[in-house]
């Protein structure tokens, strides 16, 4: 019943709804309306909100580079973690302003590596939209509330895309003097990241984390069930290899 009830809240919420919305749209127009100008929509409304296609778009991003060992990260000066968005006036425990839920992860992953290298760490983040508020500095004030110690947090307050990221890291890198970073990001988003950051000049140790789906991927009845979830994750792989693109051709 428990598995009943998800499959159809998924197919009553969007985009299972729409696709619902234009059969029953088809069925009452029956005479008027041919059903296959209304069949390509619908089928890729479908196709792009189901996680047997989503997941297999954005798993080659991830599966790009491999998580590291403690071991392979030995020589690291630096840790540069990427922001991934924040809400810049909401109540936090000890302050206002909350990392966003991708970006937490990165940020999660970026602390526990702070305990085993013990090295200074770059936060990303300026001030994208207003609403967000400057992201490397609720980051600075949640790493330090962790344990972090302050000295060691290094700001990137001026970055507002990953190009950017790139290009304002390797200022702070050259200014301290750091050589080889540690580069923690979503794992769908690290190829993007190592194209721009290697570009700058920047030697980096890929260390993704965030990840959106499992190693092995199941084929189910979920796995066929359109769930707004899975459309964001087509979106997001799109939006990467499209970035990966303009990166190559020079337009970031």
């Amino acid at each position: 019943m428990i598995y009943f009830i998800k499959l159809c809240y998924a197919w009553l919420l969007p985009p299972g709804l729409f696709i619902l919305a234009l059969l029953a749209f088809y069925m009452c127009n029956r005479k008027t309306v041919k059903f296959y100008k209304l069949f390509p929509v619908m089928l890729l409304i479908y196709v792009l909100s189901i996680s047997a296609v989503s997941d297999r778009i954005i798993k080659p991003l991830e599966d790009f580079y491999p998580q590291p060992s403690v071991g392979e990260l030995q020589d690291a000066q630096v840790i540069v973690i990427l922001g991934g968005g924040a809400c810049g006036d909401v109540p936090d425990f000890d302050g206002t302003g909350q990392i966003a839920a991708g970006a937490a992860n990165r940020h999660i992953m970026g602390l526990r590596l702070y305990r085993a290298l013990q090295v200074p760490v770059i936060v990303s983040g300026g001030l994208v939209f207003d609403q967000n508020g400057i992201e490397s500095e609720t980051a600075k004030r949640v790493l330090a509330a962790c344990g972090v110690e302050e000295k060691k947090i290094l700001p990137d307050a001026k970055s507002r895309n990953t190009a950017e990221n790139a290009k304002f890291t390797k200022e702070i890198c050259d200014r301290m003097g750091f050589k080889k970073v540690v580069l923690v990001t979503s794992a769908y988003h690290m190829p993007r990241s190592v194209l721009l950051f290697e570009r700058e000049g920047i030697e980096v140790i890929p260390y993704p984390t965030d990840y959106m789906t499992n190693k092995h991927l199941v084929l189910d009845a979920f796995a066929f069930t359109p769930q707004a979830y899975n459309l964001n994750v087509t979106a997001i792989a799109m939006r990467e290899y499209l970035g990966i693109a303009a990166a190559k051709a020079g337009l970031q």
